[in-house]
């Protein structure tokens, strides 16, 4: 019998026994979760919303925009230190 030869899912380059070559294997959560993701995207869900909801409730929308302007604002002083580091 002989096997059907597939390309990687990901790289489309390398041959694959299952889904991924050995090189994407390793990262195969992080692309499967990715792909969920862009996909709850495009038909329009916020994919997000259920584990803030059921960690905190009524008030899950007004906690995810305080942690989004935090992160927003810590990433933005960690990338002006990092160009400030190599301008110096």
């Amino acid at each position: 019998m002989k096997r059907k030869e597939r390309r990687c899912d990901n790289c489309r380059t390398a041959l694959a026994l299952r889904r991924y070559c050995r090189a994407c294997s390793l990262k195969a959560s992080a692309l499967y979760k990715r792909n969920e993701r862009q996909q709850a995207k495009a038909r329009g869900e916020s994919y997000w919303l259920d584990w803030w909801t059921k960690v905190y409730g009524t008030a899950a929308l007004l906690n995810r925009r305080e942690y989004q302007r935090r992160y927003m604002r810590a990433y933005r002083q960690r990338k002006r230190k990092r160009r400030e580091g190599m301008a110096a």
